[in-house]
């Protein structure tokens, strides 16, 4: 699986608001904590922001927030977000899945599902009170 630069930007400012313990920061902030450019941040915080994960306020005491714990926020949910199907190839989706020829229905399917599975797994357990955790060691 490839991650695109915008997935992994959401990824690293997601993660920096769950190291800012509830404070707010702002998107020069998050910019220079996260090493992103801001202009790439200008186009995924309101996604983020659409998508339930963060809030944002005006002013001068204002930024961006988590709108959840770092706990209940996965690297699926924020991945899955900016990727869309996680599957590694069309026909390994559980939602859909493009038609493949049947030696690839006997032999490759069941492997690229396998691997579909195994990404899902692991972003699925990993919490950005987690990522928060270790980038605190």
């Amino acid at each position: 699986m490839w991650v695109s630069r915008r997935t992994d930007y959401a990824s690293r400012a997601v993660l920096a608001l769950a190291l800012a313990d509830g404070g707010p920061l702002k998107l020069d902030e998050l910019a220079a904590t996260t090493e992103a450019p801001r202009s790439v941040l200008e186009q995924v915080m309101p996604v983020l922001r659409a998508a339930g994960i963060v809030r944002s306020a005006r002013g001068p005491e204002g930024g961006y927030r988590l709108n959840h714990p770092p706990e209940q926020i996965t690297l699926e949910r924020v991945v899955r977000l900016f990727e869309g199907q996680l599957a590694p190839i069309g026909y390994a989706t559980r939602s859909e899945p493009d038609p493949c020829p049947e030696i690839v229905e006997r032999s490759l399917k069941e492997t690229w599902a396998e691997v579909r599975d195994a990404t899902i797994d692991i972003l699925g357990r990993a919490t950005f009170a987690d990522l928060a955790a270790r980038a605190r060691r």
